[in-house]
């Protein structure tokens, strides 16, 4: 996770670093023989919204909280990628909690 400098408006967004960029994973993906490739994501948070004070807030009050939000955001930025999610039932599962 990284702040990043080009958000102006959304929370987060993913960036890759290295050879792989997330469109062509999203490319290989498509493809029969895609071997699995995957570009190493990094999520980039945007230090000016809302969410990242109570990101700041969480990491040092619960850690627990902490890890959820992290999680949420991760899992959001995938989504706005148009790229799958790992565990749909967790995401949905981590949104109930934090509608408590």
């Amino acid at each position: 996770m990284r702040v990043s400098t080009r958000l102006k408006s959304h929370p987060v967004c993913l960036t890759a670093e290295g050879e792989v960029s997330i469109e062509m994973e999203k490319i290989l993906q498509a493809m029969p023989d895609s071997q699995g490739v995957k570009a190493d994501k990094v999520l980039e948070i945007n230090a000016n919204h809302d969410v990242f004070q109570s990101l700041k807030e969480s990491y040092t009050a619960d850690q627990e909280k902490f890890n959820l939000y992290t999680n949420l955001l991760y899992n959001q930025a995938l989504l706005i990628e148009g790229l799958p999610i790992e565990d749909p039932v967790q995401f949905t599962n981590d949104m109930c909690k934090v509608m408590k």
